[in-house]
């Protein structure tokens, strides 16, 4: 409740802005209401008025109906937009070409009734394909002919556009069907030149047989190149060890291609032949010796003469394998000749497969050209039976009238949307009139907008208390503790104020202009201070309206302008009050001219007197725009504490006040807000006043040691 920031995170400054602004202009809006009811007022009563004031109009109603459809096996009917049908017969309907062609059905058959405009409205009934069409004119009779004409020119329109795309679509057809059966002529024409010059047949069968024999053909270059590959590869052991020799027992089969096939097959007879006999016998002579080895001398004549028989062969095998090797090369060399010869059978076969085929693939292409050309053919031909027919039976969406235009009726067109103009109007204006009002308002509304137009320090702030009538004066142990609270805050505040020199005793309250409740604070501030051990003493300064005698029950009729005109002493006009350490001067009887009492070198004799016996001094003074009397005797005491009471003061009266004061070299410590609405953002921290809400009783042996810097002395009468 004073300046010193707050611990708890406050919100964004352009959030509290907001809110701040909010509040102002809600203030504003409660305290002048009655701008805003009569703008309101002013705009329905000229809108009415405007209305009234135009000529009597005449309302004509009709109704049309969406009729049902027939569906028939055809697929060529005329049809719309189910999705935006509706919205599409309404502008239609409402359309220039149909609005003058019904000008003209009315002039052609009534042509002694006075043109006149006519607006029309169409809507749709909700859930329905019912339309309702009005007709809003000058002339009752016009405006009754004129909306059955725009529904006989919405019909006929319809039935043309109906008719105008049959017809469209059976051109388009028709030309579309001349152009495919040109082009199926000629399609056929060329598939029966091209069946004259190739026999199709011929051409399939040929085609078929040709590919037959051209695989037969790579089957056998296939087996050819294994074979050469593999004698071209393998040794002569390898290759006769693929001789495979059919089985004596039936049904086994030789693997091998025969040589009368492919010539690929070894015998038993020829170089070969002789080669395995060679090399079986040497196996069988060696085998021998071996045997006889065992039981012989290498130098034994059957040894001997097996050796010879053994290099014989040997000698014989030689030839043989020369001989054997030979012949595979021959062999060889007849099987390259053999694929090269199928080679070119191959490629003479492929050309003359590929000749076929390709003939075959256009015979085909010719075929499908003419047999997509009849099916389109045919299909044109129907759809050109299924529009005639269509034509002939209308199956479409139909609109047909459900009731005539009625008789007309007067009425006042455009009432609500003018009452409703008038109203937004009336609105807008009195919240311009509100802005302009407080743009042109300086009261402040809160701390931020304070500190927005001063730099004076803010001792404290006393919230608005919500109460009809006058705020009854704190207790001891007063329930109020957000108020209690404040001013034990600017209690505070006064007490550890920085200053260079003497603390201030003595304080002045006042403020710019009067019911800114300087009077209230005075007292409850003094209340404060007494509660707190001080010995304190209030004085009624206002002069001419102090009424601190009637808040305090006090009955004495003298007090401070009898001890300014030295007529009484002021020891006798001090009384107590019911609070302890309070003493009350009250202000006496009202006297002219207060200042020049006020200038007087006793007025500073009595203070200085005063002084000595108190510990701190309070006087509520008059307002400083009021009256001079706050100025006249502000420079006399101490401290002068100001007053504003938020959305009351204006600024430019404040910043008036407080230059006056500086003038008169007057010391203002700072400023106290008073009436504070805590309901602002920025008042947050008012959430946690009812935490300690049980008052302690004082003690004053715990007071501050300021309020104890001297034992005062005690009141004498005179």
């Amino acid at each position: 409740m004073g300046n010193a920031a707050p611990d708890h995170p406050v919100s964004p400054i352009w959030t509290t802005k907001f809110v701040t602004r909010f509040h102002r202009y809600r203030a504003l809006l409660l305290r002048r209401w009655w701008i805003l009811l009569l703008t309101v007022c002013m705009g329905l009563f000229v809108q009415a008025w405007m209305v009234y004031q135009r000529a009597p109009s005449f309302l004509s109603r009709s109704k049309m109906m969406l009729a049902g459809k027939l569906n028939i096996s055809q697929n060529a009917v005329y049809s719309e937009d189910s999705s935006n049908f509706y919205g599409t017969q309404i502008q239609l309907m409402q359309s220039d070409q149909v609005k003058q062609g019904a000008e003209g059905l009315v002039h052609s058959t009534h042509p002694e009734m006075p043109t006149a405009p006519v607006e029309i409205t169409v809507s749709q009934q909700s859930r329905t394909s019912i339309f309702d069409l009005r007709a809003v004119g000058a002339v009752p009779e016009y405006t009754q002919a004129y909306l059955n004409a725009l529904m006989q020119k919405y019909l006929d329109f319809k039935k043309g556009m109906r008719e105008g795309q049959g017809h469209n679509v059976t051109t388009a057809i028709t030309e579309q069907l001349i152009e495919v059966e040109k082009d199926l002529r000629t399609a056929e024409d060329e598939l029966l030149e091209f069946q004259k010059q190739n026999n199709i047949g011929f051409i399939q069968e040929e085609g078929n047989s040709a590919a037959a024999y051209l695989v037969k053909l790579n089957q056998s270059f296939a087996a050819l190149k294994t074979e050469y590959d593999l004698l071209s590869m393998l040794d002569l052991d390898q290759n006769l060890d693929r001789k495979q020799v059919q089985p004596d027992g039936a049904g086994s089969t030789n693997t091998q291609p025969s040589d009368d096939s492919a010539g690929m097959a070894f015998t038993d007879r020829g170089p070969e032949g002789d080669y395995l006999k060679a090399k079986q016998a040497l196996q069988v002579v060696k085998a021998e010796r071996d045997t006889l080895a065992k039981d012989l001398r290498p130098r034994h004549p059957k040894i001997l003469k097996l050796n010879d028989e053994i290099a014989k062969q040997e000698n014989l095998i030689k030839l043989f394998r020369e001989d054997s090797i030979e012949k595979l090369d021959t062999r060889r060399k007849s099987i390259g000749v053999q694929m090269e010869n199928l080679e070119k059978s191959i490629a003479e076969w492929e050309k003359k497969a590929l000749d076929l085929s390709q003939r075959l693939a256009q015979f085909n292409r010719i075929k499908g050209k003419a047999d997509r050309l009849k099916t389109l053919y045919d299909r044109l031909t129907n759809n050109l039976k299924e529009v005639n027919v269509s034509q002939v039976v209308d199956t479409g969406d139909q609109i047909a009238i459900m009731e005539n235009a009625t008789a007309p009726v007067s009425v006042r067109p455009g009432l609500i949307k003018s009452l409703l103009m008038g109203l937004g109007a009336g609105i807008l204006g009195g919240l311009a009139v509100l802005f302009l009002l407080d743009r042109i308002d300086d009261r402040m509304a809160s701390f931020g907008e304070f500190q927005h137009q001063f730099s004076e320090n803010v001792l404290g702030q006393i919230p608005r208390e919500k109460v009809k009538g006058d705020v009854m004066l704190l207790q001891q142990d007063d329930a109020r503790h957000v108020l209690s609270e404040s001013f034990r805050n600017v209690r505070s505040s006064i007490f550890f104020m920085p200053y260079e020199g003497p603390r201030p005793k003595t304080f002045l309250v006042t403020s710019a202009i009067p019911n800114e409740g300087k009077s209230t604070v005075s007292a409850n501030l003094s209340i404060t201070m007494a509660l707190a051990g001080a010995r304190t003493l209030l004085i009624d300064g206002d002069l001419r309206r102090g009424a601190l005698r009637d808040a305090f029950g006090v009955s004495s009729k003298i007090g401070f302008s009898e001890v300014l005109q030295q007529e009484v002493n002021w020891r006798q006009v001090v009384v107590p009050t019911s609070y302890p350490n309070l003493f009350l001067m009250p202000r006496g009887k009202t006297i002219g001219q207060p200042s020049e009492f006020l200038l007087r070198e006793s007025t500073d004799a009595l203070l200085r007197e005063i002084n000595t016996f108190f510990d701190y001094i309070i006087i509520d003074s008059a307002p400083v725009l009021a009256a001079d009397d706050a100025t006249s005797l502000a420079p006399k005491i101490d401290a002068t504490l100001f007053v504003v009471r938020l959305s009351h003061t204006s600024a430019r009266l404040t910043r008036k006040s407080l230059e006056l004061l500086y003038n008169r070299q007057v010391n203002v410590p700072g400023v106290i807000l008073n009436q504070v609405d805590t309901s602002l953002s920025e008042y947050y921290y008012y959430q946690y006043a009812e935490y300690y809400n049980t008052p302690e009783p004082v003690d004053e042996r715990a007071a501050p040691a300021a309020l104890h810097h001297r034992e005062p002395k005690q009141i004498q009468s005179s």
